[in-house]
């Protein structure tokens, strides 16, 4: 009977371990448990968080790159000068104005140029401009750019461009604006100059080609520069009064 009673103790001591082993054992697995799914939410967070800033910045430097391209292909736009412009440029290559390329042709500096101008040249003694001189300072302005555009160093996409336009033009086969950008109206010009010298067909240049149609027109525009000049000093101040309206004031060029 004694070892009867002393099994059953020894047997309920054996389960109340044994429960309590199994309820520690589950304890540490639910708080485990707990821990890692907290971990696992923090680390799972942090990833959303670096993709999205990844997107972000993703987006952010497309969007740049295409406004870049936009921006690259924005039609490149020559800037406008005036005759009063041209004068002062013709008035200043001359070596009769020092001021600013501002298109106020009756200024103090401008007209004090164009004084000089006449008195250098024998058209007269006044400060304004004899018709047939304003039309040749205006010719003369035209002449300067096309001078500075073929002697540029400017060797970009951009410049070699105003230099091929700039030398069609003063060959006379090309009629539009000098902006660089050689599209179709530039090739066909190319391709009716390589016909008209007898060069081979196409409307690309080779460098041997290029060279030619640039020197030439080199040439051509210094002796187009001289003959104006030449011509400028020829002309013969009109009267510079009239008996209604006393002195011509030169007025600015539209």
């Amino acid at each position: 009977m004694l070892r009867k009673k002393s099994a059953v103790v020894l047997l309920a001591g054996s389960l109340l371990l044994t429960g309590n082993m199994a309820y520690a054992s589950f304890g540490d697995a639910v708080v485990g448990g707990v821990v890692g799914g907290v971990v696992g939410s923090v680390i799972t967070n942090e990833v959303y968080r670096n993709n999205r800033r990844h997107r972000t910045v993703k987006r952010y430097k497309k969007k740049r790159h295409v406004a870049r391209k936009k921006a690259a292909r924005k039609k490149y736009v020559a800037p406008v000068m005036s005759s009063g412009m041209k004068i002062q440029k013709s008035l200043a290559a001359l070596g009769f104005y020092h001021g600013r390329i501002d298109g106020e042709v009756n200024s103090y500096e401008t007209r004090s140029a164009i004084k000089a101008m006449n008195s250098a040249y024998e058209i007269g003694d006044t400060a304004s401009l004899d018709p047939k001189a304003k039309d040749t300072l205006i010719y003369l302005g035209d002449l300067f750019v096309f001078d500075r555009a073929l002697i540029s160093k400017d060797n970009s996409k951009r410049g070699k461009g105003k230099k091929i336009q700039t030398a069609l033009k003063i060959h006379g086969f090309y009629h539009t604006k000098v902006d660089g950008a050689v599209g179709s109206g530039t090739k066909r010009s190319i391709a009716e100059y390589k016909s008209a010298k007898g060069l081979s067909g196409g409307d690309r240049l080779d460098f041997e080609e290029e060279y030619q149609l640039i020197s030439t027109a080199k040439k051509l525009n210094d002796k187009n520069i001289d003959d104006a000049v030449a011509s400028l000093k020829g002309t013969k101040q009109k009267s510079a009064t009239n008996s209604n309206s006393g002195t011509v004031i030169l007025q600015p060029a539209n």
